[in-house]
């Protein structure tokens, strides 16, 4: 880590070659700021829980993202009770911030959060948003693939608990096998994994296994199922605890679509290619989820051994 009086962040070794890596990082090199006029201000990019349509006011994408995350760490948490609450926190695919951030202030207690991302441009910003918090220095940022989560410091020191949300569905499936193997090993026996991710019916993929690479600027093309991820982790040495369609289709299929009208509205004429990626495959995308031909699933998983 950079000696510095702000939180900035370390780049770590990488053990593979992927050239898929290198597609995952252009989908986020355009600004922060075109990002938020899409996705809101807070910059939470995994989905988001409205609630019923007629509720008395109408619910941003900012409120209905923070809304997801604290759904699922309640179903992660709300069991163990305080006296257990994390003492270390590992947020792979960390973003722009948003959820460590949010973690860092529900837990205030906690000694250490590391975020892993491979992506320079998120972490500059996760890095200016954690320095207003209380206790910045908690906060440990780290350039690295989620496969070599072997190579954070102090291995000594397990992990109470560990996100991916959002990551997966990045990443090609022995990538994906491999951040299991690895993170396994650096997460202590009863700690807790949360996994939020975009899955495919096997009917879907039997018919539309992958896009072609052109035709995929979010990176989103190694699409998988519940079975194939849910394996990998018990394979891995995870128990399943909880597994559930969250949010529903009809408030994915109204976020994304959100995400197109504010394209729509605020890069009329031409976007970045990630934009109207998510332009172009909002409408097929939505219609997809509401036929349950595709769902965003939380899992929350137990480290076993």
């Amino acid at each position: 880590m950079k000696h510095t009086d702000a939180p900035t962040y370390e780049t770590l070794p990488t053990r593979r070659s992927d050239p898929f890596r290198d597609h995952v990082v252009r989908a986020y090199e355009d600004s922060v700021e075109d990002w938020q006029k899409v996705i809101g201000e807070q910059l939470h990019f995994q989905w988001g829980v409205f609630g019923h349509p007629d509720a008395p006011r109408p619910v941003s994408l900012d409120e209905a993202g923070l809304r997801h995350l604290e759904r699922q760490l309640a179903l992660a948490l709300d069991e163990v009770g305080e006296h257990t609450r994390p003492e270390r926190i590992l947020d792979l695919g960390c973003g722009w911030g948003a959820t460590l951030k949010h973690l860092a202030q529900v837990f205030p207690d906690c000694s250490r959060l590391d975020g892993v991302n491979i992506s320079s441009v998120q972490l500059a910003h996760c890095a200016a948003l954690v320095r207003g918090l209380e206790q910045p220095d908690r906060v440990r940022l780290y350039l690295c693939d989620v496969a070599d989560v072997s190579e954070l410091p102090d291995p000594d020191q397990p992990y109470d608990l560990a996100l991916a949300r959002g990551v997966i569905t990045h990443l090609p499936p022995q990538v994906y096998e491999a951040m299991i193997t690895a993170l396994a090993r650096r997460m202590r026996p009863g700690a807790v994994l949360i996994v939020s991710e975009t899955l495919y019916s096997e009917e879907f993929l039997a018919r539309e296994p992958h896009p072609p690479e052109d035709a995929d600027p979010l990176a989103l093309g190694h699409r998988k199922s519940l079975r194939y991820v849910t394996d990998v982790l018990r394979d891995g040495g995870f128990r399943i605890r909880d597994d559930r369609v969250l949010p529903s289709a009809e408030d994915a299929a109204r976020w994304v679509l959100e995400l197109k009208s504010n394209i729509d509205v605020h890069f009329p004429e031409a976007a970045s290619p990630p934009l109207d990626g998510i332009r172009r495959m909002a409408t097929d995308l939505a219609v997809t989820l509401l036929r349950q031909e595709a769902s965003v699933h939380s899992i929350i998983a137990e480290r076993t051994r």
